[in-house]
């Protein structure tokens, strides 16, 4: 062979061999670009917006005047009437929570005492057709039947899909994935084995905790010290929120270790009283942001509400308050919170 075909051949090999090592860099550092790569995962943001109201008492009391009464009204109108002046409110939350004050039953044995209530079954459907979707059964009057008005009252929930807790009775809601457990007390005089037992339950199986909680002494405008110091007690042990009902007129709010405390909510679709003096009222609203399963926000919202459309009486059509009235009711909310701030300091 010539030595230009020698030269020839050497060179061709220099170059497939300078190729093969170029190719070989480039997948090298293709590589080393993939491995460097992080991989950034977003957070998952999820937010649900609780919204709870007062008393609710459907029908009347033994002994009551039939004239003007809840009972007189339910035959004129339709179920969808007592609650549809606040229907735009309970739009904006996910779930909607009451304090159903007194049996839903046809019993007849009641208890002697200055007010049994009752409700007839079919007042089941002003719940319903209220866009109420959860109910606690622990207060005052719930035993006003016995035990048959208790039983019944819970056939007739159940009968239209509203679930409901209370006493022994816990109950747990699930809103966009995440889970709510309520506990509901009647008058708790201390942090008892039945609420730690009831904490213990739920803490596990649930990502909040609503405690609602019926206490206090009827149209004070403030707590008592004892409930504050309860009340605080149970977010330390792990309750997430507290709202109260019972004295009939609204309370303050606190926030305690940046959780809060509304202690009373006042009545709300209140049939126990044809026309209270006080028929001030509010819708509160709370929002629970979580980011990655954890809780990373938290905002409220005070609606100011009055308990009838007119003045002049009770209609058993709990309104929200615009103009003079609104700002009346929301001053009196946080002067009612200034009360609680005073007694704590």
């Amino acid at each position: 062979m010539g030595k230009f075909w020698e030269i020839m051949i050497a060179l061709s090999l220099i170059f497939v061999l300078c190729a093969c090592n170029n190719n070989t860099t480039e997948d090298e550092q293709d590589s080393e670009v993939v491995d460097t790569q992080e991989t950034v995962e977003e957070d998952v943001v999820t937010s649900i917006t609780l919204t709870f109201v007062g008393d609710i008492t459907l029908g009347n009391y033994v002994g009551q005047g039939y004239d003007g009464s809840f009972n007189q009204k339910y035959t004129s109108v339709e179920p969808s009437y007592f609650l549809e002046n606040v229907q735009e409110v309970f739009a904006t939350g996910d779930l909607t929570i009451a304090n159903l004050e007194g049996p839903i039953t046809d019993a007849t044995e009641y208890q002697i005492k200055t007010f049994a209530f009752s409700g007839l079954p079919e007042y089941r459907e002003i719940l319903k057709e209220g866009n109420i979707d959860v109910v606690t059964l622990a207060n005052n009057h719930s035993q006003d039947y016995y035990d048959e008005g208790m039983e019944d009252t819970k056939e007739n929930l159940e009968a239209v899909d509203i679930d409901y807790f209370g006493y022994e009775t816990t109950c747990i809601e699930e809103v966009n994935g995440i889970k709510i457990g309520f506990i509901g007390l009647s008058f708790p005089s201390e942090y008892g084995e039945l609420t730690k037992s009831l904490i213990a339950e739920l803490e596990d199986e649930t990502d909040l905790i609503v405690l609602y909680v019926h206490w206090g002494i009827e149209r004070d405008e403030a707590p008592q010290e004892s409930q504050i110091e309860l009340a605080h007690t149970w977010i330390d042990n792990g309750v997430d929120l507290v709202i109260g009902s019972h004295p009939h007129v609204v309370q303050g709010i606190e926030t305690y270790n940046g959780k809060t405390i509304v202690y009373s909510l006042g009545n709300f679709c209140f049939g126990g009283n044809k026309n209270p003096s006080d028929k001030d009222s509010m819708i509160y609203q709370h929002t629970f942001t979580f980011t990655n399963g954890e809780v990373t926000d938290e905002q409220s919202i005070v609606t100011a509400c009055s308990i009838s459309s007119i003045s002049s009486a009770n209609n058993y059509q709990p309104t929200v308050l615009t103009g003079d009235e609104k700002t009346r009711v929301e001053a009196k909310i946080e002067e009612r919170s200034e009360l609680i701030k005073n007694m704590i300091d």
